[in-house]
């Protein structure tokens, strides 16, 4: 077959590995990235073997087939995420498996891309396009942080440490593209979600080199209050790149099991506020209120969080508002007599309708736990 150099994708990947248990499947991936001008091509039939060479050599691209000689796909590119070092390797699953099980748990485990077989060459080029675009940072945010730290080695430190700080400022995009990712999740748009889950691990990446340059700038300068400081601020980015991933397979396991739940957000926040991560909690209640707004099972359980955080002021505002919408409310009742000492009081100017229940769905998910 003739090579695509006219392509995007053409030279994007030197070093590729294929995974798969089934000899006639890698032998057809093999031939198609060798179009796109693979130089070394990696073939193993089980992941274990893959794993080890993964260790010891640098591979640019995965192409994971769902049945290995010695495990899933999944399981796999599960034990990748979770062992390799560094930036995370991209992973395009190639599979006859089209189950939407299979596809979240797929996303879950970090894949960049899922490709159903038999696949045509427009549909193979196209993911291995998005693959090299999504191993990068954004190209300006990137060549920001390459100058910053040219800066440090240079000795200009004050000059790196406002540059730095510029990258830093943005640091709400990674949480904006993971709820994006949820979002897309909820309406089956899985390949927008991956992008967005991709989008949100590279700018989370992004911030703690960004920590790293900043820590290195002050011990420049001597000052090591400063360094130990943002290296600190470095691990934080790392420890909330974890519970953002965590959230994110919380809610993937309850789109799988749980689907006939009416709002996933809420349940993700009882799961989240259940294992203590309040600030998480609250975050996918708000999430869950722009889907349904008029839910005072919602506000009640964003009042629990608040409630446990000690923030009362926040916890009476929100279960206030539960009550408002169903004074019958026994729990919200018991709630609110917690942080007042009396039970609360129907003003009939301040309750509003009570939300009802639609025949035939489920009750949305009240944290009445512990």
């Amino acid at each position: 077959m003739a090579q695509k150099k006219n392509s995007k994708a053409y030279g994007c990947f030197t070093n590729v590995m294929i995974v798969s248990g089934v000899d006639v499947h890698a032998k057809r991936d093999q031939a198609n990235i060798n179009m796109f001008g693979a130089k070394h091509v990696h073939v193993f039939s089980e992941g274990a073997s893959a794993v080890d060479h993964l260790c010891d050599n640098r591979i640019d691209l995965v192409l994971c087939d769902s049945d290995l000689g010695d495990m899933s796909g999944i399981k796999f590119a599960q034990i990748v995420r979770k062992n390799m070092s560094g930036r995370p390797l991209p992973i395009i699953m190639i599979t006859l498996e089209n189950r939407k099980d299979y596809v979240l748990d797929s996303i879950a485990a970090g894949c960049i891309g899922y490709i159903l077989r038999p696949y045509s060459m427009d549909t193979f080029e196209k993911y291995l396009i998005l693959a090299n675009q999504l191993d990068s940072y954004p190209e300006i945010e990137e060549m920001e942080l390459q100058e910053a730290k040219d800066m440090v080695e240079r000795g200009d430190f004050d000059e790196a440490i406002e540059a730095f700080e510029e990258l830093i400022s943005y640091q709400d995009e990674a949480q904006k593209y993971y709820d994006m990712g949820c979002q897309f999740m909820f309406q089956g748009k899985y390949g927008k979600a991956i992008v967005a889950f991709k989008k949100a691990v590279k700018i989370n990446d992004l911030f703690a080199e960004a920590y790293k340059g900043l820590a290195d700038a002050y011990k420049g300068k001597g000052n090591m209050e400063e360094f130990k400081k943002f290296l600190r601020k470095a691990a934080e980015v790392h420890a909330q790149f974890d519970r953002l991933e965590e959230a994110k397979s919380l809610f993937i396991e309850i789109l799988k099991y749980d689907s006939e739940t009416p709002n996933p957000f809420n349940t993700l926040g009882v799961n989240l506020r259940k294992q203590g991560d309040y600030p998480g909690a609250i975050h996918a209640y708000s999430q869950a209120l722009e889907l349904t707004p008029n839910d005072e099972n919602i506000y009640f359980n964003m009042a629990k969080a608040h409630f446990f955080m000690g923030r009362l002021e926040e916890a009476s505002k929100e279960v206030t508002m539960s009550l408002r919408m169903n004074p019958a409310f026994l729990e919200a009742n018991k709630l609110f007599q917690r942080i007042h000492g009396k039970q609360w009081e129907a003003d009939k100017e301040q309750v509003f309708q009570q939300r009802p229940q639609v025949e035939g769905t489920r009750e949305s998910a009240k944290d009445v736990d512990p």
